[in-house]
């Protein structure tokens, strides 16, 4: 099977971590293409095949596939040389973005990212989000504590997207104030910088505003950080916006109870979200287009 997975922006860097599952754990022929490497903020993802290479490569990757697993938006080059190719469509961002209706008509079976909002909004079947434990590892982290927020945007509360930018500052701001902490302000880095600051950190504040989970979370189960978010489940830190002041003074101040909490994240994500069995869902999905 050749297979092609195509996003038009680098989705947080989930359809790279797919294909680099793939390449490692499977005999599937993949190949990434992405329309734009960076996002509007100088943001920069790693990436296989640009769309725009002069050499012609990813129209022809694209041309030879035998699949196609499109990720958010439809393109009008995937419009032109589409002929046999199948094509699964997948979405990830909420709320619905560009032309998901046209992706979604255009695709021969979707899915959704597994994330509880994106389930709920999307009402499709899902994927899981992969990531490598194995690629990203826990570090001796230094004195004082460090807390990291990623908040990738600047959404108003009220807005599905919003992480909570401001109040979550002012929240991080009282704490510091209190407690001999460091703040980890992650915006406009990298994803080679941005991951870096979380594996430094102890503690990562994910989505404490709207009762979803994101990549950050597992990120930060990867790095062996405590993860706090709005989603009452293991082996997350339970929090809203109204109680992160408290639960983060209370991780900070028992030492004892933030290492258990370190110790889960990892212990979770090696034994219930490691690419390896992950990527199992992938291929059924994908030989299951097929037939």
């Amino acid at each position: 099977m050749k297979l092609t997975v195509f996003s038009r922006t680098p989705l947080a860097a989930a359809p790279w971590e797919l294909y680099k599952a793939l390449k490692k754990y499977t005999l599937l022929d993949v190949s990434l293409i992405n329309s734009t490497n960076r996002y509007n903020d100088g943001r920069i993802f790693p990436h296989h095949l640009l769309l725009t290479s002069p050499n012609g490569n990813a129209m022809r990757v694209l041309q030879e596939s035998d699949l196609w697993h499109v990720h958010n938006y439809l393109m009008p080059q995937l419009i032109m040389v589409r002929k046999s190719h199948k094509v699964m469509a997948q979405f990830h961002s909420l709320p619905r973005q560009g032309n998901w209706q046209a992706l979604m008509s255009f695709a021969d079976v979707s899915y959704t990212i597994r994330q509880p909002n994106q389930e709920k909004e999307y009402k499709l079947k899902s994927l899981p989000n992969i990531i490598d434990p194995d690629e990203y590892r826990p570090v001796r982290r230094s004195s004082p504590v460090k807390i990291a927020f990623a908040p990738s945007t600047r959404l108003a509360i009220g807005h599905p997207g919003s992480k909570g930018y401001n109040e979550v500052r002012a929240v991080l701001d009282s704490v510091a104030r209190k407690r001999d902490i460091r703040i980890v302000w992650i915006e406009r880095r990298s994803y080679v910088e941005n991951l870096e600051l979380k594996k430094q950190s102890h503690i990562l504040i994910d989505d404490v505003v709207t009762g979803n989970w994101h990549r950050t979370s597992l990120e930060g189960m990867c790095f062996g950080c405590a993860v706090l978010n709005k989603v009452a489940k293991s082996p997350f830190v339970y929090a809203t916006l109204d109680t992160l002041e408290e639960r983060l003074l209370w991780l900070v101040d028992n030492p004892e109870i933030l290492n258990d909490f370190q110790e889960r994240s990892r212990f979770w994500i090696l034994q219930h979200w490691h690419a390896l069995d992950q990527v199992k869902e992938y291929v059924h999905a994908y030989e299951e287009v097929l037939r």
